[in-house]
C-alpha cells in the first residue's frame, strides 16, 4: 500500500512539473515548433490524469515520462540567442526519416541537441551496449554533422552543440570534439558568437527595413492611439520593444546596400505617405546606403520558388539581390521568409518587427 501511495505521489509530482513546463513555454510561443512541444506536454498530462483517475497507474507510466527531457530543453532554450526553431526538420540522404534538431539558435547558425539521459546509459550506448536499432550519441552526432553539411545557413555550416544534463566521460567528450561536435551543459554553456555576426561585411536592406528605420514610430512618435488599429498595434509594440536599437545593432560595422527596386519603392512610398521628418530621416539614411542595379537573373537558390500571395516579383528580386551577393537581407517581410521555408528554401535574413510611416497620421491621432 505504501509503495502504491508513493507511486501516485510521484505521478502527481509529474503532473505539477508538466503544468510548470506549460507555463514556462508561454514566453517562447512565437518560436516555430514550440506549439508542438506544448501539445505533447498536454497529451502526456491528460494521460497521467486519466491513469490516476481510473486507478490504472503503473511504474512505467512515470519512468517513461518525457517531462524531464522537456524541462532540460526549456532550460537550455533560455540560454540561447536568436532562436528560430524548435524540433526543426532537415532531410537527410542517409535516412528514410528526416533529422529533427531540438533547437536552432543564433539565427540558424547553431544546431543544438539536448540529452537528458543518465551518464551510464549514454556511455554504454557509445560503446555499443545498446539494443538493436538504438542510436548512440556518436550516431546522432554523425547525423547532425551530415545534415549540417547539406543545409548551410547564411552561407556557412551551422555549428553543432550537444547539451548534456549530466557529466559525461572525458573520452566521450574528446571523441565528439574530434568529430566536430561541441559539448556543453547548463553549468558550462557553449560560447556564442554575436547573433548578428555575418561572414560578409555587407547587409542588403529590404524596403520594409528602410521604412521601419525612418518611421515616426521608431523615432520618438509611438505615444499615439491612431484611427487605424494596425498603426495603434505597432505603436504599442514599439513602446514595448523599440525596433531602431535592434536595427542599429545589426547595422553596426556593416556596409549597407540595397537594390534599385527597393530604393524606388521606398522613395515612392515616402512621396505618398511620408511626413517631413520621415523624409528628412530618409535622406540621412540613404547617405549611408549604396544603391546597386537590380539582379538580371534569379540566383539558383530561388530558381524553383513559386509565386504565391506572399512571394511576388518585387520581393523575389529584392531577396535575390541579397542572395546573389551572398549577404544577409534585413527585412520585416516574415511572410516571404515563411513561404520560402515552406517550399524548402532557407533565406539568409535578419527579421525585425514591421513599422509603417505614421507622421502624416498623427494629426488625427490621440496623443498619450
Amino acid at each position: 500500500m505504501e509503495m502504491e501511495d508513493a507511486l501516485y505521489a510521484d505521478a502527481n509530482d509529474k503532473i505539477r512539473l508538466g503544468e510548470e513546463l506549460k507555463k514556462s513555454l508561454v514566453e517562447f510561443e512565437q518560436i516555430p515548433g514550440v506549439s508542438k512541444v506544448q501539445r505533447k506536454i498536454q497529451q502526456e498530462l491528460k494521460f497521467l490524469e486519466k491513469v490516476i483517475r481510473t486507478k490504472t497507474l503503473k511504474e512505467n507510466h512515470i519512468t517513461s515520462s518525457n517531462f524531464v527531457n522537456y524541462e532540460f530543453l526549456i532550460k537550455t532554450l533560455r540560454l540561447q540567442q536568436g532562436v528560430v526553431d524548435i524540433n526543426a526538420v532537415f532531410p537527410l540522404e542517409s535516412r528514410d526519416s528526416p533529422l529533427r534538431v531540438d533547437i536552432v539558435a543564433n539565427n540558424g547558425l547553431k544546431w543544438i541537441k539536448v540529452i537528458a539521459r543518465n551518464s551510464k546509459s549514454i556511455e554504454d550506448a557509445a560503446k555499443g551496449c545498446v539494443s538493436f536499432g538504438a542510436r548512440s550519441v556518436l550516431d546522432q552526432a554523425s547525423d547532425y554533422l551530415e545534415a549540417s553539411e547539406l543545409h548551410f545557413c547564411m552561407f556557412q555550416r551551422p555549428k553543432v552543440v550537444f547539451y548534456f544534463s549530466n557529466k559525461i566521460d572525458s573520452s566521450l567528450h574528446d571523441e565528439l570534439k574530434e568529430m566536430g561536435v561541441q559539448t556543453a551543459s547548463l553549468e558550462e554553456p557553449d560560447l556564442d558568437v554575436d547573433q548578428y555576426a555575418t561572414i560578409s561585411n555587407e547587409l542588403n536592406l529590404d524596403v520594409t527595413t528602410l521604412l521601419a528605420y525612418v518611421s515616426a514610430l521608431t523615432n520618438g512618435g509611438c505615444n499615439f492611439v491612431f484611427k487605424e488599429p494596425l498603426l495603434t498595434e505597432q505603436a504599442e509594440k514599439e513602446r514595448e520593444c523599440p525596433v531602431k536599437p535592434i536595427l542599429d545593432k545589426i547595422f553596426q560595422g556593416k556596409r549597407l546596400v540595397c537594390c534599385q527596386l527597393a530604393n524606388d519603392a521606398f522613395q515612392n512610398i515616402l512621396s505618398v505617405l511620408g511626413g517631413p521628418s520621415e523624409r528628412a530621416l530618409a535622406n540621412e539614411l540613404m547617405k549611408r546606403v549604396t544603391v546597386y542595379p537590380d539582379v538580371e537573373t534569379i540566383p539558383p537558390e530561388f530558381s524553383n520558388l513559386r509565386f504565391t500571395a506572399n512571394v511576388n516579383e518585387r520581393s523575389l528580386k529584392i531577396f535575390s539581390f541579397g542572395m546573389a551577393r551572398k549577404i544577409f537581407t534585413v527585412t520585416s517581410n516574415k511572410a516571404f521568409v515563411r513561404s520560402a521555408k515552406m517550399q524548402g528554401i532557407n533565406v539568409p535574413v535578419f527579421v525585425h518587427a514591421s513599422r509603417a510611416l505614421t507622421e502624416g497620421k498623427q494629426a488625427n491621432a490621440k496623443a498619450l
